[in-house]
C-alpha cells in the first residue's frame, strides 16, 4: 500500500523544509510499521492453518499449543467482532509477534450493542442520572464487555506454553478510568487483572482496600513485567505490594 504512494511522496519531499521532511519520514515509517505487523499476522495465520491440517511449519516446543487460527466472522454481531480482535491479540502473544497489546473494546463515540437490545450509546448510558431503565441497560453493556474479556482469558488459559499456559506468562488488565461515569468520580476505580506474569503476581484474590491510584497499578504491572522505570507512571508514587508476589 505504501509503495503505491512513494513516487508522489518524493515529489512532495522536495518542496518541504528539513523539519517537515523529518515529520513526513516519521509518518511514513509509522505506516510501514503497521504494514509489517499486518504481514506478520497474515504469515502466522497461514502457519496456524497448516498446523491445523497436520503440517508442521517450524520447530516448536512439543509442550506448546499450536498457533490458533483466527476466523473472521461473517455476521455483524458486536461480540463476534470483539472476539476476533481478541483472537488477533492472543495470536500475537502466542507467536511472539509482540509483547504488548492494547485493545479498546469500543470505537470512539456512541457505541451501541443491538444484540443486547440496547440501541442507546454506551457513553450516553453512563450519564444515566439514576434513570432505572438506563441503569439496567448500562449493566447489560458492562457485563457484555467483561464477558469479552473473560473470553480472552479462558482461551489463553487453555493454550499450553512451556511448563504452564500462555495466561501464566502474561499480565492482562481490564478496567476503567472512572468509578461512576454519571458523576465522573475516580475514587474507587474498578480493575481486573488476569495472568500470573511469569509468577510475579498474586492471583485468585479480590482486593478491596488498596491505597493507591491507577499510576501505582501501571507501575506495579510494568515492574512485574521486568520493565525498568526511572520514575512511577503518571501520578503514581509506588508499587502495590498487595498484588505482588
Amino acid at each position: 500500500m505504501l509503495d503505491l504512494v512513494m513516487s508522489g511522496t518524493s515529489d512532495l519531499r522536495r518542496k518541504l523544509s528539513l523539519h517537515d521532511q523529518d515529520k513526513l519520514d516519521e509518518y511514513l515509517e509509522s505506516v510501514r510499521s503497521v504494514e509489517r505487523r499486518i504481514a506478520a499476522i497474515e504469515s502466522r495465520q497461514k502457519e496456524a492453518a497448516l498446523e491445523k491440517a497436520g503440517v508442521s511449519t517450524r520447530k516448536r516446543n512439543d509442550a506448546d499449543s499450536p498457533a490458533i487460527e483466527v476466523a473472521i466472522p461473517e455476521g455483524d454481531k458486536r461480540s463476534e467482532y470483539m472476539q476476533v480482535m481478541g483472537d488477533i491479540n492472543i495470536l500475537a502473544f502466542q507467536t511472539d509477534t509482540t509483547r504488548v497489546c492494547t485493545y479498546i473494546g469500543e470505537t470512539p463515540g456512541e457505541q451501541t450493542v443491538p444484540e443486547l437490545g440496547v440501541n442507546m450509546g454506551h457513553h450516553g448510558l453512563t450519564h444515566h442520572n439514576h434513570d432505572p431503565e438506563m441503569v439496567r441497560q448500562l449493566a447489560l453493556v458492562t457485563k457484555f464487555n467483561i464477558d469479552q474479556f473473560a473470553y480472552m482469558v479462558k482461551k489463553m488459559a487453555a493454550l499450553r506454553e512451556g511448563d504452564g499456559t500462555l495466561l501464566d506468562n502474561c499480565i492482562m488488565m481490564w478496567g476503567s478510568g472512572l468509578e461512576d461515569g454519571n458523576n465522573h468520580s475516580r475514587r474507587n476505580l474498578p480493575f481486573i487483572l488476569a495472568g500470573r506474569g511469569g509468577g510475579t503476581l498474586k492471583t485468585g484474590q479480590f482486593v478491596t482496600d488498596v491505597h493507591g491510584n491507577a499510576g501505582d497499578l501501571l507501575t506495579t504491572i510494568l515492574t512485574c513485567a521486568g520493565v525498568p522505570l526511572e520514575r512511577p507512571v503518571g501520578v503514581g508514587t509506588k508499587t502495590l505490594s498487595e498484588i505482588m508476589v
